[in-house]
C-alpha cells in the first residue's frame, strides 16, 4: 500500500469512527469545547526560524490559537470512553489548519470533585501548504499535497484534569501532544453532559460522586 493510500485510509477510518459510533454505547454522552492559545515546540524542526508568531528567539513558544469541539460517549461506567475531536487553528506558519481525532480515554483516579484521565488516539492533520513560504525547508516527510492543502496522519496523547461543577458541567485542563506534529498544547475547556445515565455502573460503596439513575450520587 502506498503512503497516499495509507493516509487516505487513516482519514476515512477517523471520519467513520466519529460518525458511526454505535448508539448502544451512548449511556453517557458529553459535548466539549476547548481553547488553546499557544503551541509548545520542544523538538528540533527544520522551519522554526520561519514561524511567524514565535514568542521567543528559539520558537519554542508560538502563538497558534486553536479551538476544539469534541464528543465523548462512555463504554464502561464513567471510566472508559470513546471520544472524537475536531479542531481548527492558525498554525506556526500562520496558515489555516484543521485536524480530526478519534480515540479512547480512561479515568485513572478520582478524588472528591477532581479526576485525572489519560487519552490517546489517531490523528488526521490538514493545513494550507507551507511550501509557499520563502526559504521553506522541504525536508519533513509524511505530508501528502492536494491542491493548496497538505495532509498527514499521526497520534495524540494527553492528560486531562477535570473539576466537577454540577450535574451537567465540568471544567477541564489538558496537556496534549499531537494537535499538530511535534507540538504540545495546554488547553482549558468546558464539558457538558447530554446524558449522565450509566447503563451498567460499577458498584462502589465509597465513591463521593457516581452518576447513577439520572443524577449524581453523593
Amino acid at each position: 500500500m502506498t503512503k497516499r493510500s495509507l493516509i487516505y485510509t487513516a482519514l476515512i477510518v477517523i471520519v467513520l469512527a466519529t460518525m458511526l459510533t454505535p448508539s448502544k454505547m451512548s449511556g453517557q454522552t458529553t459535548l466539549q469545547l476547548k481553547i488553546s492559545p499557544l503551541g509548545f515546540h520542544f523538538f528540533k524542526e527544520p522551519n522554526k526560524n520561519l514561524y511567524e508568531n514565535k514568542i521567543d528567539a528559539n520558537a519554542t513558544f508560538v502563538l497558534e490559537p486553536c479551538v476544539i469541539i469534541g464528543v465523548e460517549t462512555y463504554l464502561v461506567s464513567d471510566i472508559l470512553c470513546f471520544r472524537a475531536n475536531f479542531g481548527g487553528l492558525s498554525d506556526a506558519m500562520s496558515k489555516p489548519g484543521l485536524f480530526l481525532q478519534a480515540g479512547l480515554k480512561v479515568r485513572m483516579f478520582q478524588v472528591y470533585r477532581n479526576s485525572l484521565s489519560f487519552g490517546a488516539g489517531l490523528m488526521g492533520y490538514g493545513h494550507e501548504c507551507w511550501n509557499t513560504v520563502p526559504n521553506f525547508n522541504d525536508s519533513e516527510r509524511g505530508w501528502l499535497q492536494n491542491g493548496k492543502w497538505e495532509y498527514s496522519i499521526g497520534f495524540l496523547a494527553d492528560l486531562e484534569y477535570a473539576i466537577f461543577l454540577n450535574d451537567k458541567s465540568d471544567l477541564m485542563f489538558n496537556i496534549t501532544y499531537g494537535y499538530q506534529k511535534k507540538t504540545f498544547n495546554f488547553t482549558i475547556g468546558y464539558r457538558y453532559w447530554l446524558s449522565s445515565i450509566i447503563k451498567h455502573p460499577i458498584k462502589c460503596g465509597s465513591c463521593p460522586f457516581t452518576k447513577t439513575n439520572n443524577k449524581w450520587k453523593k
